[in-house]
């Protein structure tokens, strides 16, 4: 597949504040984790390129910040997205509860079919959690998620999961409901069915940080 023809997908990345967002996007792109994370402040893209079979697929990673007062930031972001990962804290009731206000996020800007992926983060503080596994997935089943894992950002499980699937999801999602128009053309179109998934050489990741 040339360059010229090369799909870009958006995913936006929502949750509360503190909820590791970033810490996420940091161990999966960089590998590193800091537990002093400063909460995000306006918005923070990360660039991965994928190969699906034989075509390859530039997927955009884009971080929020989580406080109230900029969600009307994202929303220019969630309308030209294709999908979203909403993350909550295992340990911390309130970003759970919070997962209605987000999903009611999406259905006031027309998003609530957005193909969605759900994770519980911070599972290296089991003995903290609040939050059990079996709420997750019925979260999941109750509002039609696609998938949904833990992970923690310390210890790096499944951070790469996270957004290799998150890809994945879309692909196969996108190749299902073919006839649904997409913002950036059809994946059914020049995709094959049940890809090979492969992560390109890390030289063609890339980062870009802007601030409101």
């Amino acid at each position: 597949m040339e360059e010229s023809a090369i799909l870009t997908l958006k995913i936006i990345i929502l949750g509360s504040s503190e909820v590791g967002k970033t810490s996420i996007l940091e161990r999966y792109f960089k590998n590193e984790f800091h537990g002093n994370q400063l909460s995000s402040i306006g918005i923070d893209f990360q660039t991965k390129f994928f190969k699906f079979d034989e075509n390859k697929i530039k997927v955009n990673y884009i971080d929020t910040a989580g406080q109230e007062k900029f969600r009307a930031i994202s929303v220019n972001y969630l309308k030209a997205a294709h999908g979203v990962i909403l993350v909550f804290d295992i340990t911390k009731e309130k970003t759970f509860s919070a997962l209605e206000e987000w999903m009611n996020h999406l259905k006031e800007n027309n998003q609530l079919n957005i193909e969605k992926v759900l994770i519980g983060n911070k599972i290296d503080l089991e003995e903290k959690r609040k939050i059990q596994t079996i709420e997750g997935e019925n979260f999941k089943n109750e509002n039609k998620i696609e998938m949904f894992m833990e992970s923690s950002a310390k210890t790096g499980f499944n951070a790469q999961n996270i957004f290799i699937e998150a890809a994945k999801v879309l692909y196969n999602e996108h190749l299902k409901y073919k006839d649904r128009a997409t913002r950036q053309g059809s994946l059914a179109e020049i995709m094959p069915i049940s890809p090979k998934i492969q992560n390109i050489n890390d030289s063609e990741v890339s980062r870009k940080k802007c601030c409101f």
